[in-house]
């Protein structure tokens, strides 16, 4: 096995895979509370958390780019800004990236972010992404 796994190699793996995974976004309400939970594997799972509501508009994210960054040793995922119809009276704890399934049981979580929450979604709710993921 490889002591070293180089900037290029993490490119390829993570580039290849961006390829073919089919990633979205949705919101969710409640509470942030046990939402920072690394053992959470699905947004089922994510449902199951005590007083979190996942909403039913899910965004599919638009022009997923891998970087290499050779500067800071990894890979940086970006995509465009994602944006949610407006919900009068809701306010979004937060969002959660996934690759799509068949079922909520079968959508697989990649991150869960509460940074810059909680945020109305009266008129909307833009989330300006920059690099919601990075592989070291």
């Amino acid at each position: 096995m490889a002591e070293t796994t180089t900037n290029r190699g993490k490119y390829e793996m993570v580039s290849k895979w961006l390829a073919a995974a089919d990633l979205r976004c949705c919101y969710f309400t409640g509470t942030q509370t046990g939402t920072a939970d690394p053992d959470l594997d699905t947004v089922a799972d994510l449902e199951a958390v005590t007083s979190v509501a996942v909403a039913a508009e899910r965004i599919a994210l638009a022009n997923e780019t891998a970087t290499q960054d050779d500067t800071n040793n990894r890979v940086n995922i970006d995509c465009d800004t994602i944006a949610f119809s407006a919900a009068p009276g809701v306010t979004a704890q937060g969002v959660a990236i996934y690759q799509e399934g068949a079922s909520d049981a079968a959508r697989n979580l990649i991150g869960i972010y509460t940074t810059g929450f909680p945020q109305p979604v009266d008129g909307g709710l833009n989330v300006n992404v920059s690099d919601f993921f990075r592989q070291g």
